[in-house]
């Protein structure tokens, strides 16, 4: 006897915005993990071929109610909110910085994090592995910052000064306060972010992946430091949860990033979308392709091109990084698509 397969648009994920397109990617890694908890079979993701660029998942789900089952028991268990009620150490990781005050960031010290990566590794497993990927996907041991000697974090952390990355992450599980707009990612969070529409009327902190989060002050008549972002907390939970299908590693003293070209404050990024079914695994092997980043025209002028080895009917779709001078905050571009 087969498993039902339903078919679900996740219409609020459109691959043109680079955190709505991040936030499938957690969509695809929740649901694997909660149905491999099931007995279930693997969910698979494609992309439909229309100007939204809608991810569309198949997975042995009833429908769009019990994707949002899953969703939620993959929170409420990385949150601690399970009845195991131990949260995920990688978003409780911190470190002391040089008064002894406690930071919750990616920047720490390389031997910090190489002890606490070496832990991460003594206990993963093919199966048990949310951790480690994360780890892998945001921070080296020997990547450093050639001003100070902390470490590199990969390079879509776009936070700086006192917007901690780990702080943000924490308070998408834990909210600010009792206003409604302060409580934490729930359930109807999840299905603004997934089924839309993005309402963005959520005063959680976000990790700017998104462009129309930018606020360029070359843009602006005011300084916009003071103004509070609003955002989708689900959506930003989410695509946190999706980077744990990038990785990064060290190349000499740097850091580089799947599908990142360029330097940390004028690279861009770029990532596929494809038109037939893959699992978890065959995202995370494309995410890798080398092709996705696309030539080099250092190095590749007057050859053939890599991006022709890319499977066929794969697109890809790249935006520019940006830093700002005050404080180093960073931000996507619009994608184009090539």
């Amino acid at each position: 006897m087969t498993e039902a397969t339903a078919t679900i648009e996740l219409s609020g994920l459109g691959a043109q915005d680079p955190l709505a397109y991040l936030a499938s990617l957690g969509c695809l890694l929740a649901l694997s993990a909660g149905c491999q908890r099931a007995g279930l079979a693997q969910p698979t993701m494609r992309f439909g071929v229309g100007g939204a660029l809608t991810p569309i998942m198949q997975a042995p789900l009833a429908d769009a109610e019990a994707l949002l089952d899953m969703l939620v028991a993959d929170l409420d268990e990385i949150a601690g909110r399970d009845e195991d009620g131990i949260r995920d150490c990688f978003l409780t990781f911190d470190y002391p910085d040089d008064a002894g005050n406690v930071v919750r960031d990616l920047k720490p010290p390389p031997k910090v994090f190489r002890k606490f990566a070496q832990k991460l590794i003594d206990g993963a497993s093919p199966v048990e592995r949310r951790t480690i990927d994360w780890a892998a996907a945001s921070l080296t041991d020997v990547a450093v910052d050639r001003s100070k000697g902390a470490g590199k974090p990969f390079a879509l952390h776009f936070t700086a000064g006192n917007q901690r990355f780990l702080n943000i992450a924490l308070e998408l599980l834990d909210g600010t306060g009792t206003k409604q707009s302060s409580r934490p990612v729930d359930r109807d969070d999840l299905r603004a972010a997934v089924l839309g529409p993005w309402m963005n009327d959520r005063d959680l902190k976000v990790f700017s992946w998104s462009p129309t989060q930018d606020r360029a002050y070359a843009l602006r008549a005011v300084d916009p430091s003071g103004d509070q972002k609003l955002g989708n907390p689900g959506a930003d939970w989410l695509a946190l949860r999706g980077i744990g299908l990038l990785s990064s590693a060290p190349v000499g003293a740097k850091i580089e990033t799947s599908g990142v070209r360029g330097g940390w404050k004028t690279g861009t990024f770029s990532y596929p979308i494809w038109p037939d079914p893959l699992d978890e695994y065959g995202v995370r092997a494309l995410l890798r392709h080398p092709a996705v980043r696309g030539d080099d025209p250092a190095t590749n002028e007057g050859r053939w091109s890599v991006t022709r080895t890319l499977p066929r009917g794969v697109e890809v779709l790249t935006c520019r990084i940006s830093r700002s001078d005050q404080g180093g905050y960073g931000a996507f571009s619009r994608p184009s698509r090539r």
